[in-house]
């Protein structure tokens, strides 16, 4: 009879192999692919693209991609609602995916690495915002983390569905201007990507030194822990 933890790993294996071969199958890495598949659902357009949403903390594939595709498609505002929807409601599922295999089978694989990045429920929703505003780490990382630190979900959700508009909605700016790249759309996008691309950088001068992101996460939840 197998342990717990080997069935988990199993799960996970399947899990992750079906993931690659959808990803692979329907080119979603690629963004024009991606952009014809929900084209061509015509009017169902909207809702299809909410569904891959959705399905994007899962498939592992950039968020500030489907952003792009989002004002590209849709505009910076329609695109901005349904990438924040869908990629809130996914985040939701990554999170008790984290939650479901628990921080024992990720240590058993990965070490003390779950260890360092993990945090409690004190300040939770103030750290999980945080952490979707500033991109030190992946957004879907910043998922599975949570799940592993089993903070409430209810602070959990709302400090995501915040904490992803910003970005987002810069991304799918950015998107909805590249049809004119000369106009004051596409400059202002540009350079509110500069400064967001600029944060993590701030951050490691604040705390001295070329930092790793793990350091940098610390540092800033040892922050606001200090702050409370």
């Amino acid at each position: 009879m197998y342990k717990l933890g080997n069935v988990k790993f199993i799960i996970l294996a399947a899990f992750l192999s079906i993931i690659t071969i959808i990803v692979v199958k329907f080119h979603l890495y690629n963004l024009n692919d991606v952009k014809q598949i929900v084209t061509s659902y015509n009017n169902l357009a909207p809702f299809i693209f909410f569904l891959l949403c959705i399905l994007r903390p899962i498939l592992l594939l950039p968020i500030g991609l489907f952003s792009v595709l989002g004002g590209i498609l849709f505009g910076s505002i329609k695109g901005t609602i349904l990438t924040v929807l869908g990629s809130t409601v996914g985040s939701i599922i990554a999170y008790y995916i984290s939650w479901f295999l628990g921080a024992d089978f990720f240590q058993r694989y990965f070490g003390d690495k779950i260890e360092k990045y993990s945090f409690d429920e004190k300040n939770a929703f103030k750290i999980t915002f945080l952490m979707r505003v500033i991109p030190i780490l992946p957004c879907d990382v910043v998922s599975y983390i949570c799940g592993l630190s089993k903070i409430n979900i209810i602070k959990y959700t709302l400090a995501s569905f915040l904490g992803i508009i910003p970005g987002t909605f810069v991304y799918s700016n950015f998107g909805s201007s590249l049809n004119n790249v000369y106009s004051k759309q596409f400059v202002f996008s540009v350079v509110m990507i500069i400064l967001l691309s600029l944060i993590p950088v701030l951050l490691k001068v604040r705390h001295k030194g070329n930092k790793s992101d793990e350091s940098i996460v610390k540092n800033l939840i040892s922050d606001i822990d200090n702050n409370k």
